[in-house]
């Protein structure tokens, strides 16, 4: 049977019949086994070839897979294709929803910005943007910013927690963890070698780095650049902090000049103001190279400086009185009378140094009068030039029961006024051991005779005078008299007055402006007191320090330019004293008539001030009127008496009204604060009644914080004087204002009581010294 007998002729074309028996033959190829080519176009023609006992079967030359079909059992057997292989649809998978688009969590700390149809992300934080397109930048510069953002509130402290132990308040400690950071490690060092004035090699040290070792191996080694750079750092943290706290304020300045080590002219330029928690404040600004002392180029100096820190408003400029600061002065006015802060276009921007016109007084006082003084001189500087004389003389002292362990001998410098009150001060109280050494001490004895041969005269009182001829000096050496000691007594109970007001004057830690009146004061009178002395030393003594005292401080018709009225208006806004205690001082000091005249000007001072204060905030506040109370109806009930007595509080409330009409006058009516309290704090006292007087608080908050003194701005010269010491001498003047400005705003914020330590320090130095049997000598 042929294959075309079995299919007909039908199901094969005819280009496969021919083709077919020419090769296998019709009688060749009678085979039970019928091969069957099957073209299989989808799975289900499979299937359903495989459950068909006889399925279509299509051309083999048209066929991309072909199997061969058994008819006995049905089975399929596959045939490869060598040009094709086909592969079997796999069935349709389910359905599954769409994942949603992938958002960073680094998104979470950012807004969302589009600026001219560009991604921007904002940091919730610290407000910065970057650039944030998914396809031109990524996201990798966000991630790094949450990372290093400073403000970020849940930035995580990397490395392993240690225990250590915290100071409290108490004096204990609490034990709490602490993870290691080399950069606040740094930070820490770089301020250490600011405030304690170390010098950059210090970090470079072979101590310093076997302490590091010890202390904190993992705290690697640090060069002196590396410092550098981290000090710079320091200073410009600190300088933002210090321009936003100076932004919108109204601030005092002192200033002073001075030569360094190196020859550069230097000026520094502090600020004092009070803060918004009356506590007041003093900053160094700028401790900069000038070229000069001329007025004109500090001044210069000056406004640059103001106007590098953004200060818009001065209120006073303290400056000891060269004359060359009357023409800063000028330019300062001419320049900055206009800036939006100026009060009454600077009538009263000058202010000068009254440390320095006390000691112009007590200089001028001294000048003729000081031959006493210097004998006293010359003995204390005598025991204090060897050991082996201060030994003797503490040999004296003990024989005569005198008191060596409070009081040391200190010698006086020739510049200085206040040092020689010191060494009075110290001497008088040891007259009868220098008598002594007079007496039994043989180098004592030569050191104050003539020359070897001539004998001692005897002076009017019986005491020996023993002179010599000092090599080189054509000044006699002479012991001091009974009367000489005498006269330095009274030196030092006149000059403690001006020794006392010095130091209040020189304050920084608490206002002073209050405190110039009283001090004027008491001087002014004890120089008249002292004029009508019977002893004519003294009391020509004292006719010199009037004229120089009349000349900067006195009344001369309340026209004298050497005095800023600020410092009266001060003593007004003390509500200890207000305005009835310059009336008070003065009309028993210089009369009635100057008093109330002193009285009607300070108080007018007061009253433009209070306009000018006003019209900054564009109104002028009243004094509150009381409201008027209801009448009560009396019943039978009520007691007629404390009816009435509030009918009269209520007279007196109306009357006190209609009598105040501004801050002014209701703050001088009310009675005066009680001065038994010696723990008063001012600044606390304006801070209480800030809301009731809220014009004369900003005039108190300016006024209050002016310093009458530039010692402020004289102690950032020591300071600088310790950094450029010899050996320090290359430091360029730009990082000398570095470190001497941000010692200052370091150590501003470092609470510390320092008479109390000193006075720790003086105690336990008096504790060793006592174990070891010795005596300070210094």
């Amino acid at each position: 049977m042929t294959i075309t007998s079995f299919l007909g002729s039908d199901s094969l074309p005819a280009h496969f019949h021919g083709g077919f028996e020419r090769k296998f033959g019709s009688s060749v190829f009678e085979l039970n086994m019928i091969c069957l080519i099957s073209h299989l176009t989808s799975h289900e023609q499979v299937r359903e070839l495989e459950g068909t006992s006889n399925p279509v079967v299509t051309s083999i030359l048209d066929c991309d897979d072909a199997n061969f079909v058994n008819i006995e059992d049905d089975t399929v057997l596959e045939v490869p294709n060598p040009t094709k292989t086909q592969k079997r649809k796999l069935p349709p998978k389910e359905h599954k929803p769409k994942k949603e688009k992938y958002i960073s969590p680094c998104w979470d700390h950012f807004n969302k910005l589009d600026k001219d149809g560009v991604r921007w992300a904002e940091c919730k934080y610290c407000n910065k943007q970057y650039a944030a397109d998914s396809k031109k930048h990524g996201i990798s510069n966000l991630k790094l910013h949450v990372l290093n953002c400073k403000l970020y509130p849940y930035k995580e402290r990397k490395g392993q927690s240690n225990l250590a132990l915290k100071p409290t308040g108490e004096g204990g400690v609490d034990v709490v963890t602490s993870v290691f950071s080399f950069d606040a490690c740094k930070r820490a060092l770089a301020e250490m070698v600011v405030i304690d004035e170390l010098p950059f090699r210090f970090v470079e040290g072979i101590g310093f780095r076997n302490f590091c070792k010890v202390m904190q191996p993992m705290f690697g080694v640090i060069s002196r650049q590396m410092i550098t750079r981290e000090v710079v750092n320091v200073h410009k943290i600190h300088k933002e902090k210090l321009k936003k706290i100076l932004k919108g304020r109204r601030i005092c300045l002192t200033t002073n000049t001075w030569t360094s080590i190196q020859n550069f002219n230097s000026m520094c330029l502090t600020s004092h103001f009070i803060d918004d928690d009356w506590k007041l404040q003093k900053r160094i600004l700028n401790f900069c190279q000038v070229d000069n002392h001329k007025g004109e180029t500090i001044g210069k100096k000056i406004e640059s400086c103001l106007l590098e820190w953004n200060v818009d408003g001065i209120f006073t400029l303290t400056a000891d009185n060269a004359t060359s600061n009357n023409h800063t002065i000028k330019f300062l006015t001419r320049k900055t009378k206009y800036w939006k802060r100026t009060v009454l276009e600077h009538k009263h921007l000058h202010m000068r140094c009254c440390a320095h016109i006390l000691n112009l007084i007590v200089v001028e006082g001294l000048s003729e009068n000081s031959e006493s003084i210097l004998r006293v001189h010359d003995v204390v500087r005598y025991v204090r030039s060897s050991p082996q004389r201060l030994e003797s003389f503490k040999k004296c002292v003990e024989k005569e029961k005198l008191d060596l362990k409070k009081k040391n001998l200190c010698l006086d410098v020739s510049t200085r006024w206040n040092s020689t009150y010191l060494m009075l001060e110290t001497a008088e109280k040891f007259e009868k051991a220098f008598q002594r050494m007079a007496e039994e001490d043989n180098g004592f004895q030569t050191y104050f005779c003539v020359m070897e041969g001539e004998e001692c005269e005897d002076g009017d009182d019986g005491t020996p005078i023993q002179r010599q001829r000092g090599s080189g000096s054509h000044r006699v050496l002479i012991l001091p008299t009974k009367l000489d000691w005498k006269n330095c007594r009274m030196f030092v109970k006149f000059l403690k007055l001006f020794y006392d007001a010095t130091k209040k004057f020189s304050a920084s830690l608490f206002v002073t402006s209050n405190t110039f009146f009283d001090e004027i004061i008491s001087i002014e009178m004890a120089i008249a007191k002292l004029i009508k002395n019977y002893d004519p030393l003294l009391s020509q003594m004292a006719l010199n320090m009037q004229k120089k005292f009349d000349k900067y401080w006195g009344w001369n018709g309340g026209k004298n330019d050497n005095i800023n009225f600020l410092v009266y208006v001060a003593v007004v806004q003390d509500p200890r004293f207000k305005l009835r205690w310059v009336k008070f001082c003065l009309d028993k000091s210089k009369g009635v008539e100057v008093g109330e005249a002193m009285e009607k000007l300070v108080k007018s001072k007061l009253n433009e001030l209070y306009d000018a204060y006003a019209k900054e905030n564009e109104v002028r506040v009243e004094a509150p009127i009381a409201t008027p109370t209801p009448t009560v109806v009396v019943d039978d009930d009520l007691d007629v008496r404390s009816s009435l007595y509030n009918e009269f509080d209520t007279f007196c409330d109306q009357e006190f009204s209609s009598a105040c009409s501004s801050e002014v006058d209701k703050y001088l009516v009310e009675l005066c604060e009680r001065k038994e309290n010696p723990s008063f704090d001012i600044l606390l006292w304006w801070k209480t009644n800030s809301n009731k007087y809220p014009i004369l608080a900003k005039i108190a908050r300016d006024v209050l914080a002016l310093p009458v003194s530039t010692v402020a701005s004289e102690s950032a010269f020591s300071t600088s004087g310790r950094i450029l010491d010899p050996f320090r001498s290359s430091l360029s003047p730009s990082m000398v204002e570095t470190l001497v400005c941000t010692q200052n705003w370091l150590l501003s914020i470092v609470p510390i009581n320092l008479r109390h330590a000193m006075d720790k320090v003086e105690d336990l130095e008096r504790e060793l010294l006592h174990e070891d049997g010795q005596l300070p000598t210094d």
